[in-house]
């Protein structure tokens, strides 16, 4: 007697359509999300020079960089930004702590070297009233350095 064979069926295939369609939204996201973290450091400016600068990427990751311009513009994350905006920003950052174990924000202002000292003293106090002790100034290294 001949044993009974297995009815043939479909079989199961596995679609790849759709999980590459995932793969290619998320490539697309994180290309967009890195142009706009990247995009606040490029504000053309004219830093000033410094003998003793750092590079300020292998500093805190949890930062906010206000660029302020040689005509006393505000641009934050790639947004000209009035006063009001920066203000309400830098108060409402440290606000942002859960716990005291919470990193800290750190404020990194480029400021042009044409920009007057009187666009950046604001940022200096409304930081000290809003409890932000960590603050950058971006600088451009002096070619040559100091002996």
């Amino acid at each position: 007697m001949k044993p009974a064979a297995a009815p043939r069926g479909r079989s199961l295939r596995f679609a790849i359509t759709p999980m590459i369609d995932i793969v290619f939204l998320l490539i697309i996201f994180f290309l967009v999300s890195a142009h706009f973290v990247t995009s606040e450091a490029l504000e053309p400016i004219i830093l000033p020079l410094a003998s003793q600068a750092e590079n300020p990427e292998s500093l805190q990751p949890k930062h906010l960089t206000i660029t302020v311009r040689a005509d006393g513009t505000y641009v934050v994350a790639g947004r000209e930004r009035s006063w009001e905006e920066v203000e309400a920003q830098l108060l409402e950052a440290e606000s942002g702590r859960k716990t005291e174990e919470d990193q800290p924000m750190e404020v990194r202002i480029r400021g042009d070297a044409k920009a007057t000292y009187s666009r950046i003293r604001p940022i200096l106090e409304t930081c000290a009233k809003a409890g932000l002790s960590q603050i950058q100034f971006n600088v451009a290294p002096e070619l040559g350095g100091a002996d």
